[in-house]
């Protein structure tokens, strides 16, 4: 109740601060709809918690998504051919020992070792063997100065008419060793680290010319065959990874997993797709990926055709029919499925689910390096950015509290309306019935009472207010 009723004042001082307070206070002011003012909250909260990004993915290097997955069914092979090269030279009969190294790239397609690659490295035809084995030993004989080396293709074409790569013994193929790296690879001393691997089968020359090599390893990562059908032209997520020298450094000998954008142009008269892109005849065997690391080609021959293709690649289905003839499947292991499932949600931006899926990982695998990389970057990313689904991600339940809580204010709000005018009715039946003289506290007036259903006053919202009987006349 008012201050000025419960110090006694006098009716008109009361009558006159109601007015006052009604003139300038809040029941001057016209209502703003209830409903509208609701709307327009709910309106405001729905447009700050959508400007969110949900999901946000971190800032992510090149063919990242593409190469966490695949560099590490990425395989470095090399095969090594050891034998004597006997040719006709200036009317003499000459004999040299030579040693041929093919290298390439290949993708493992099934935990039990067994890697897909181009025919071409591991089987090569003769010829291309011949071939090599005379730029091998012109390579030679210029390092021991007895050829030029600007002539050393003229050395190869005058003498291969003649010339024979053979074993030991005349009539004998040359011995060939078979390995396979993983990561970083220094030919120079990759044979004693390397794992041994023999070719379990291969193509035809000209045909869809794929070989399936085994490593003598087990639990190897391996890659997903993809089941989409690979685009006539375009692609532009395709990505070729395969093995090439290190950049950066002319002196080292190193290799190193390379992904390179490529774009599908076509398609030649086997089937094969034909890309364009920084490719040569180094990448052969590598695996043409889509963005989430999916085998779509093994890349073959990379033919130098002016304006035309850089390179051919034998599509997937291919690659399926050619495991099944050799009664091979196509498999991922229940680790690499987990850390596919991990890469999700990191590159998702749900940093602590991704934490966690790792995490687990490498408790159960602790060799896996990729998910303790991967594990530590979530754990970096989380905390200093947060987690996105959390952050955001959650955005309906913090939307619907919002909501809850803008619903909660405007019950509040309709409360006090309700209350403020039947406030007002009682102030002004106390005003209407006082002689001035009341006593303080504010009661009934002096021999007067109040009495129900007089409601003349009464308020349109609520129950109807109690009236104020005037005071009973006084005996003189």
């Amino acid at each position: 109740m008012d201050r000025g009723i419960r110090h006694g004042a006098t009716g008109t001082d009361v009558a006159d601060r109601t007015a006052r307070h009604v003139a300038g206070g809040r029941a001057a002011r016209p209502r703003r709809p209830l409903s509208a003012s609701c709307a327009a909250t709910v309106v405001a909260v729905v447009t700050v918690l959508a400007a969110s990004p949900v999901g946000a993915a971190p800032g992510l290097a090149p063919h990242e998504r593409a190469t966490a997955v695949a560099s590490r069914t990425t395989v470095y092979l090399e095969a090594t051919y050891r034998g004597h090269l006997t040719y006709r030279q200036d009317n003499a009969l000459r004999r040299e020992a030579v040693v041929v190294r093919r290298r390439c790239s290949g993708i493992v397609v099934n935990p039990d070792g067994y890697v897909v690659t181009a025919a071409d490295c591991v089987r090569p035809a003769p010829t291309d063997l011949l071939v090599d084995a005379l730029h091998t030993l012109g390579r030679s004989l210029a390092g021991r100065n007895q050829l030029a080396a600007e002539r050393m293709d003229d050395f190869a074409s005058a003498v291969m008419p003649t010339a024979v790569f053979s074993g030991s013994r005349a009539g004998d193929p040359p011995s060939v060793t078979l390995h396979g790296q993983f990561g970083v690879v220094d030919p120079n001393h990759g044979s004693a680290s390397g794992t041994p691997a023999t070719v379990v089968s291969s193509g035809s020359p000209g045909e869809n010319a794929l070989a399936l090599v085994r490593l003598q390893r087990p639990n190897l990562p391996a890659i997903e065959l993809s089941p989409a059908t690979p685009p006539n032209r375009g692609g532009d997520d395709l990505v070729v990874l395969s093995y090439r020298p290190r950049p950066g450094n002319a002196a080292s000998t190193e290799y190193a997993v390379r992904a390179v954008p490529a774009a599908v142009t076509g398609r030649d008269g086997q089937d094969r797709l034909r890309l364009a892109g920084d490719l040569g005849i180094e990448d052969r065997g590598g695996a043409v990926v889509d963005a989430w690391g999916r085998l779509v080609a093994v890349l073959d021959a990379a033919p130098a055709v002016d304006g035309g293709p850089t390179a051919s690649a034998v599509h997937a289905a291919h690659v399926a029919e050619f495991l099944a003839s050799a009664g091979v499947t196509n498999r991922v292991s229940e680790v690499d499925l987990a850390y596919r499932e991990a890469l999700r949600d990191y590159f998702a931006g749900r940093f602590s689910a991704a934490w966690r899926r790792f995490d687990s990982i490498v408790r159960d695998a602790p060799s896996h390096s990729w998910a303790r990389t991967y594990r530590d970057r979530a754990w970096e990313r989380l905390t200093v950015d947060g987690d996105a689904v959390e952050n955001s991600g959650t955005w309906v339940r913090y939307l619907l509290s919002a909501v809850a809580g803008v619903l909660l204010v405007a019950l509040v709000e309709k409360v006090r309306r309700r209350r403020w005018p039947l406030r007002l009715t009682r102030l002004r039946a106390v005003t209407a019935g006082t002689t001035g003289e009341g006593p303080p506290g504010g009661g009934p007036a002096r021999n007067g009472e109040v009495v129900p259903g007089d409601n003349r006053t009464g308020s349109t919202d609520g129950d109807p207010p109690p009236v104020v009987a005037p005071p009973a006349s006084q005996p003189e």
